[in-house]
Formats: C-alpha cells, sequence, structure tokens
C-alpha cells in the first residue's frame, strides 16, 4: 500500500506544478494584456480573453490528466493507452463510471485522483472568477448609483 501512495504523491506534485506554472502564465500574460489594453478595443475583445482563460485552464487539466494516464501505461496497469487515458479523465473529472478499474493494489489512485482533479478544478475557477471580475470590473457601476439600482426605487418615487 506504501507504494502506490508514494507513486500519487509524485503524481500530485507533478500536477500541482504544472497547474501552478500554467495558472501564473496565464495570469501574467493577462496582467500583460490589460497593460496594454485600449480604451477602443474591438468588438469582442474581452469575450475573446475569457475564451482563452477558459481554453488555457481545460487544456492545463487535459495535460495533468494524461500525466496520471500516462503513469496507468508505463506501470503496466492498463495495456491501452486508450484505456488508461479514459480512466484517468473519469476520475479526475469524478465522473468515475466504473467500467474500467484499477487492479486491487492501485485502487486508491482513483479516489487520489479524483481528490487532486476536484482541486485543481476549484482553483481553475479561482482564476477565472478573477479574470471576470477584472475584465469586467470597469463597466460595473460602483459606489451609490450601484447601491441605489440594488435596492429599487428610493423613497417617494
Amino acid at each position: 500500500m506504501i507504494v502506490p501512495l508514494l507513486f500519487a504523491f509524485g503524481l500530485i506534485c507533478a500536477t500541482v506544478l504544472i497547474h501552478a506554472l500554467g495558472t501564473w502564465e496565464a495570469v501574467v500574460y493577462l496582467a500583460r494584456v490589460w497593460s496594454q489594453r485600449k480604451q477602443n478595443q474591438g468588438p469582442l475583445t474581452t469575450e475573446f480573453q475569457m475564451v482563452r482563460v477558459v481554453s488555457v485552464m481545460l487544456l492545463l487539466h487535459f495535460v495533468e490528466a494524461v500525466i496520471w494516464a500516462g503513469f496507468y501505461r508505463i506501470f503496466g496497469i492498463f495495456l491501452e493507452f486508450e484505456t488508461a487515458i479514459y480512466f484517468s479523465i473519469t476520475s479526475y473529472t469524478t465522473v468515475g463510471y466504473g467500467d474500467v478499474v484499477l487492479p486491487a493494489p492501485w485502487r486508491l489512485l482513483g479516489p487520489i485522483e479524483a481528490a487532486v482533479g476536484i482541486l485543481m478544478f476549484g482553483w481553475s475557477t479561482a482564476i477565472i472568477v478573477a479574470a471576470i471580475t477584472r475584465m469586467e470590473g470597469n463597466r460595473l457601476p460602483r459606489g451609490p448609483e450601484a447601491q441605489g439600482n440594488e435596492r429599487g426605487p428610493k423613497n417617494g418615487e
């Protein structure tokens, strides 16, 4: 049981490192784009930036699941890479169909990969929310006019 847990720890470290580097690059890129932003942007500029952010996050998740699948294939846990990737993606996304399962000595890796996937999706969600807040922050009303709109009509109206 200790050997699979040691391998799981290594896979967790690789997953977190990939996600950290990928999200850092995305944040640095967005900061550079925002600092060079002009007032007269083309139509859908913000929307295309959001598509880029979401695409990068999804690509990171795919790469991370492929790392786990590569481990499964290299160590002979699954004979075909397609089966390894299928199992890895269903575990990482917590879908867990159960039609493909790990052999008994390695079965702890499935739920560990699922736990890591949940954490990485939460991390990506935070990045996406931060990006939307930053991109749309200038368009949202602030101050007293925003409070007036939230509360409905004022006294006497």
